[in-house]
């Protein structure tokens, strides 16, 4: 039954800590991989038979069109394994040979990493924090899909509202870390509810911290721009490989410069890196429990009006130690 096959699948998934669950078809079936740390391993074998009941079974869980096998599409739910809540979003694509790929993104509520023990160099969060702390204004966390953004974002929100009472507003496609202290609301396109409309609302509903999940457009860039200059915190993501790439994303969506300097409080970039085992080398097997994390979150920021400034100019520069500098200071420590 699929709905077993997928609760053993889950089980064995947060055990290993898995960011993803990959089904992928070939011939005769569809082998399940599973992503763990940052890599992909092979898991278990399904038939042909088992694999489209399974990919039934998500589809309709996740509210998608299961009757429509020739367009990629994309959904989300949550189940409950072990008495932990966890979110899935859902993403298929066709192949070649008319089967279906399909893949689960799992976020777990409850796992969760304060955000100044998050990195191996606590200064660097550190000067993110008082960036933030008691201001108003946006600050971006970018890098790749999988580094660990909205975690970032979370962690940060949630140490401002241990140090005080605040109206903190949520809005992500889906939610990602569900937290009961925080008013959280889900992107909802086929309703109506874009981030754009979404923001707009919130702005009338008295906020201290508005957190957007993803800057995806140039409506959503206008709206959190102004939402920043009229006196609030607002935390969000952008896809960018560089601190300048961040500010190249918010040029190419028609943003004015000098709205931009204005709203900004900083910017940051992050990688997840992965860390050295002293028993098993640089490949850490999948069975070892040493360390307790396997992996570490490295920032490089951009905290001083002076430095923006710079960037914005095209000159390569940062507040504090580049990600470079953090990877050879960490191998000099025994970390990578």
């Amino acid at each position: 039954m699929p709905k077993q096959l997928l609760a053993s699948l889950l089980k064995q998934a947060l055990h290993y800590n898995t960011s993803d669950i990959h089904i992928h078809p070939f011939k005769s079936g569809s082998l399940i991989r599973m992503r763990i740390a940052g890599k992909l391993y092979p898991f278990k074998t399904l038939s042909k038979e088992e694999a489209e009941k399974l990919i039934l079974f998500l589809k309709f869980q996740s509210g998608l069109d299961i009757g429509e096998k020739r367009l990629p599409q994309s959904g989300s739910f949550e189940d409950q394994i072990h008495h932990e809540k966890i979110a899935l979003r859902v993403s298929t694509l066709p192949d070649v040979s008319s089967s279906e790929s399909l893949v689960l993104r799992l976020f777990r509520f409850n796992q969760f990493i304060p955000f100044l023990k998050s990195s191996l160099f606590p200064s660097e969060s550190s000067n993110i924090l008082k960036c933030c702390h008691n201001h108003t204004g946006l600050f971006l966390f970018s890098g790749s899909t999988g580094s660990g953004k909205s975690s970032s974002m979370y962690g940060l929100a949630k140490l401002f509202l241990s140090q005080k009472l605040q109206s903190i507003v949520t809005i992500e496609d889906p939610v990602e870390h569900l937290n009961e202290a925080f008013l959280q609301i889900a992107v909802n396109e086929k309703a109506g509810l874009t981030y754009s409309k979404l923001i707009r609302a919130v702005l009338r509903h008295d906020p201290d911290i508005l957190i957007v999940g993803e800057i995806r457009d140039q409506e959503t860039a206008e709206i959190v721009i102004r939402a920043a200059l009229t006196g609030h915190l607002v935390l969000s993501t952008v896809h960018a490989d560089s601190l300048s790439g961040v500010l190249t994303r918010l040029l190419e969506f028609g943003l004015p410069k000098n709205h931009l300097t204005q709203a900004l409080l900083g910017i940051s970039h992050q990688v997840l890196k992965q860390l050295y085992c002293p028993f098993c080398g640089e490949n850490c097997s999948l069975f070892c429990t040493h360390l307790t994390e396997k992996r570490t979150v490295l920032y490089e920021h951009a905290t001083q009006h002076e430095t923006l400034l710079s960037l914005f100019s095209g000159e390569n520069c940062t507040d504090g130690l580049s990600i470079e500098k953090q990877i050879q200071k960490g191998k000099c420590y025994g970390f990578f």
